[in-house]
């Protein structure tokens, strides 16, 4: 059994590393499809199998320690002399901390620690190996038909297709390495080495703007390698080289530290920049690095921290980091035309929620954590594959430009309605988080006030977006658009997976979520109440389950009875102009025909994005700062 489980880690970080490692050397097409297709399936099915053994506790061979030892200063090397290449000197200094402070255990006799490397596979490893796994595995066969098309019409650039596709391979290997690695040394070293390939995905298209959202991406996020780095040396000079022996000491610090780098890493505020910046990159570099990648290893992180957090002025400070962030960033969003950017702004928002839950200490808002999550990660992978197949066709992502693609995308569109409807209404699983959520931090005035807030401006922005993309002319019949097979089976797997689990959204809360967190807590001997998580397990979802379904049956009824004769176009300040379409056209001055145009509300005055960033990052830098004076309490 032990053995088995060894080579499903290898299945789960190595195959897809060293995949990712052939591609890179420029092999042929039908060798690279087939090495994805490889590394995506071996992952999806070693992280099912993986599961279905249960938790353990493994150590590894002790060369793998050594090997840590040797390639923590490594991995800072190369992010220096990247640093060189692109002139960072900041980045260059950060970097260079890791050398230091090997150099540093080395002198201090802290090299013994790094002896055994130790794997643990608890529910929250396993939670996150299933949506690295299969999330990021579906968005990996979706690239082999969106680069394809991509790069017909793109410039040639320094990193061609094969290269940028073998990156997206490695990162699920080496993200499955950062949440199941239970050495710090080991941490730090998957830690750099996801921002190393966030870096080329980002500058994968050459341009000035490309290049400088990479170097951005690689300045914010080196900031939170070196703070995790710190916080390692820190724990590992005090007799803890895991993250397990961690979190049952006292040690405020190195908490502290990586409280830092998992909000650089989830591009919290003042950190969102680097994200907002990623959105230059091919779509699925943008999906992978919103769902199931990147910033998901933020979020684990700061929940891997919540048990220690526990009547601790830290965690109350994380928490209102996370509710500021969220509240903000979803204001943000409503200021926002570009759709790439409206996912981004409601990622960054989410994973706010999700470190506000963190910090609040309880099986209830850690649940809610989860919740969040697991259907934030399915749910806006398939928004961002949506608007990157609506960004093809249309040659543009602003939302203005998306009205009427109900009939010239019908799977697509019908597709993204899912996933936005997804994200605020019942009974999927982002309003149920969203609502333990509130019931959580009921104790919290502060941090009750900032979720509420977020969550009723989440609905503006999304109501506003749906309702563009559904507003379109009557037409009697439709076409489906043509798009890859590879891009349009991801795209009804994923619409058929977000669907599913709304369906089951109660009975996956009931026997997957509450037990991962009472599970989770239990290990470290909570004394929260339970009486809040059994509310939620006792709610009934059939009710709400018949209401939706008598509402669909009578769409469906209602579109099936509905004729051309029924159509009675509305009033245009003139006589309509009688079109196939039934465009909303009219006669204007002179008889001349004018169109008539419907725009959103973008509120720019009240919710601009300079105008909210010049307030809000201020306030986020100081709950950064605060956080480290809570080791001097």
């Amino acid at each position: 059994m032990h053995e088995t489980r060894e080579w499903l880690l290898g299945g789960l970080v190595l195959i897809p590393i060293l995949c990712g490692g052939i591609m890179a050397a420029r092999v042929p097409k039908g060798i690279r499809n087939l090495l994805i297709v490889l590394g995506g399936m071996t992952t999806i099915a070693c992280s099912i199998l993986l599961a279905l053994g249960g938790t353990q506790r493994i150590a590894l061979h002790p060369s793998l320690g050594i090997a840590g030892a040797v390639l923590e200063p490594l991995v800072g090397a190369l992010v220096c002399w990247i640093g060189l290449r692109i002139r960072s000197r900041l980045i260059c200094a950060m970097a260079a901390m890791p050398l230091l402070l090997t150099l540093a255990s080395l002198l201090t006799g802290n090299w013994a620690h790094t002896a055994e490397t130790v794997v643990v596979i608890d529910s929250l490893s396993l939670v996150m190996v299933l949506i690295i796994s299969i999330v990021g595995g579906l968005i990996t066969f979706f690239a082999i038909g969106y680069m394809d098309q991509h790069e017909q019409h793109s410039t040639p650039t320094a990193m061609d297709g094969g290269s940028f596709l073998g990156v997206l391979v490695a990162f699920l290997g080496l993200m499955n390495g950062l949440v199941l690695t239970d050495d710090l040394r080991w941490l730090t070293i998957f830690w750099e080495a996801t921002t190393l390939c966030s870096f080329l995905l980002i500058g994968y298209e050459g341009s000035l703007e490309s290049n400088n959202s990479a170097r951005r991406a690689l300045l914010i996020n080196t900031f939170g390698g070196t703070c995790l780095a710190v916080a390692s040396f820190v724990a590992e000079r005090d007799g803890h080289g895991t993250l397990s022996s961690l979190l049952t000491s006292s040690a405020l610090l190195p908490l502290a530290l990586m409280a830092v780098a998992s909000m650089s890493k989830a591009a919290q505020l003042p950190f969102q920049s680097w994200l907002l910046g990623a959105m230059v990159a091919p779509t699925p570099v943008s999906a992978l690095l919103h769902s199931s990648t990147m910033v998901k290893a933020g979020s684990y992180l700061v929940l891997r921290l919540a048990p220690a957090l526990d009547a601790t002025v830290l965690g109350g400070i994380i928490s209102l980091a996370g509710a500021f962030t969220f509240a903000a960033a979803s204001a943000m969003s409503i200021s926002q035309s570009n759709g790439k950017r409206v996912l981004a702004y409601s990622t960054i928002a989410n994973l706010g929620l999700i470190a506000a839950c963190a910090g609040i200490h309880s099986p209830l808002a850690f649940a809610a954590a989860l919740t969040i999550l697991i259907f934030h990660a399915v749910s806006k992978a398939l928004l961002f594959l949506c608007v990157g197949t609506i960004e093809q066709t249309i040659g543009s992502r602003h939302i203005e430009d998306m009205g009427g693609i109900l009939f010239k995308m019908p799977l697509t569109t019908t597709v993204a309605i899912i996933g936005m409807a997804s994200m605020m209404v019942p009974p999927f699983g982002m309003l149920i988080g969203k609502w333990m959520a509130i019931e959580a931090s009921v104790d919290n005035p502060l941090i009750l006030l900032l979720l509420i807030l977020g969550s009723a401006l989440t609905i503006f922005f999304w109501s506003k977006w749906l309702g563009r993309i559904t507003t379109a002319s009557y037409h009697h019949k439709y076409t489906i658009e043509k798009v890859s097979i590879w891009m349009s089976s991801i795209l009804l797997i994923m619409g058929l997976a977000v669907l599913t689990a709304s369906l089951g959204a109660l009975p996956i809360q009931r026997y997957v979520i509450k037990p991962v967190s009472l599970s989770f807590f239990g290990q470290y001997g909570t004394r929260t109440s339970l009486s809040l998580l059994d509310s939620v397990d006792a709610f009934l979802g059939w009710p709400l389950l018949v209401v939706l379904g008598a509402i669909l049956i009578s769409v469906l009824v209602g579109s099936a009875l509905f004729r051309k004769s029924h159509i009675r176009l509305p009033y245009l300040c003139g006589e309509n102009v009688d079109t196939p379409e039934y465009s909303f056209i009219f006669r204007s001055i002179a008889d001349t025909p004018s169109m008539a145009l419907l725009n959103s509300y973008y509120l720019s005055r009240v919710f601009g994005e300079q105008r909210i960033e010049m307030i809000c990052n201020p306030i986020a830098i100081l709950i950064v700062i605060s956080l480290f004076g809570v080791i001097f309490q």
